[in-house]
């Protein structure tokens, strides 16, 4: 047989084209294949984003971990140690602004040779929020031996951004200033500073009231000082240090019987403190010795205004016979004090003229006062209690109580 012939005698067989001879070899139509590739594909990708999130989780507790045992060892006292706590924190997380700034705080507590990168950190963060009261604060801390830097810095922290307690933080970092500038001895830019701290005291306050009261007897602002004291007894009449600070400021102005009163409501024990005994000795001294209280009649004024004058006259014969204190310039001259010493022996002050005629009293306390004062200027203070209590009465206003 040919084989031509073979071929003609085999039957016709359909064409196969790919989509059947796909489908007939594995038995899945080609949509789905293609669906399962998709949702293993889907699959992969959901796997991996938990992979990363859980290697992202585990660098932030690590880090997290690593800052909790920085602010530990800073809390204790161990800034050496809370550096390289926080330094393996921010390795884990570099962009992490707060790991930075509680870095650069923990770098200028360690020592002056870590304040470079301590101010680096800063100046980086303060960059980025110019406004932020902490990173100003911390600045300002730093920069304490370049006055203007560090004034800069400590008012940019007073009118800077808190996230917690603004109002506590800005008076906090005010009271740091004052404190800053005290140690600077530069009263004249503390006063006002001062001045604005007891304004902003929070209401109801007491503490941070009596804090403010005793800053503004440091820098002599007396009538100020009583205010806020006062304010603090209206609340609570007994506070041992408000009746200091008080009796304290009430001599200073020249109200000594007020600042009796504060003061003989103190404890025995307070009272024997050297710092109020010798005011309460003085105030004890100005009221044996002053003419001016409301209580006395007309023959006690005239009484003690003969005193007054007889004692001025011996301060001034014994400070004639001493030799100046000071340039003779700046005191007056022996001429001046020989005049008034004339003066005060004039026979036209007696008991009689004295107790009817108060303007009397006034004007021998006036002399009086002016020697006592010419007398200071050319020996120094005196040093006996009744001269003494004569100079402070004439040092307040008008010579008399208020």
């Amino acid at each position: 047989m040919k084989v031509s012939d073979t071929t003609q005698s085999l039957p016709n067989l359909p064409a196969r084209d790919a989509d059947t001879e796909l489908t007939d070899t594995s038995g899945y139509p080609r949509e789905f294949i293609l669906f399962m590739c998709f949702a293993l594909l889907l699959i992969l990708l959901a796997f991996t984003a938990f992979v990363a999130r859980m290697y992202h989780k585990d660098v932030h507790v690590l880090a997290d971990g690593w800052f909790a045992k920085g602010e530990s060892e800073l809390k204790a006292g161990n800034a050496k140690d809370a550096v390289v706590d926080y330094r393996n924190a921010l390795a884990y997380s570099p962009a992490n602004s707060i790991f930075q700034l509680h870095l650069a705080r923990a770098l200028s507590i360690a020592g002056p040779d870590h304040m470079g990168e301590a101010r680096s950190y800063l100046l980086g963060l303060l960059a980025q929020s110019p406004g932020n009261g902490e990173i100003n604060l911390y600045l300002a801390r730093i920069s304490k031996d370049s006055m203007g830097d560090a004034l800069r810095y400590y008012n940019g922290a007073i009118y800077g951004y808190w996230e917690h307690d603004p109002v506590v933080m800005r008076w906090s970092v005010r009271r740091e200033l004052c404190d800053y500038l005290l140690s600077r001895g530069t009263i004249d830019q503390a006063q006002p500073e001062i001045i604005a701290l007891a304004q902003d005291v929070p209401p109801g306050d007491l503490a941070r009231q009596k804090d403010a009261a005793s800053l503004l007897l440091r820098v002599s602002l007396w009538a100020r000082a009583l205010d806020q004291y006062g304010a603090v007894l209206a609340v609570h009449k007994r506070d041992s240090d408000a009746l200091v600070g008080a009796g304290i400021a009430a001599f200073h102005i020249g109200q000594y019987t007020r600042a009796v009163t504060y003061f003989d409501q103190l404890s025995p024990e307070r009272r024997n403190a050297p710092d109020v005994s010798s005011l309460l000795a003085t105030t004890q001294d100005i009221q044996t010795e002053s003419p001016f209280l409301a209580k006395l009649s007309g023959k006690e004024r005239a009484i003690r205004t003969l005193k007054a004058l007889a004692l001025v006259q011996a301060r001034l014969e014994s400070c004639s016979a001493q030799p100046p204190v000071a340039p003779v310039l700046a005191v007056p001259s022996v001429t001046q004090l020989q005049q008034l010493r004339n003066e005060l022996k004039s026979p036209t002050w007696t008991e009689r003229s004295l107790a009817g005629d108060q303007s009397q009293v006034d004007a021998a306390m006036a002399l009086v006062f002016e020697a006592e004062n010419a007398a200071a200027s050319q020996c120094g203070e005196p040093q006996d209690p009744p001269n003494r209590a004569l100079l402070l009465i004439g040092q307040s206003e008008n010579g008399r109580e208020q």
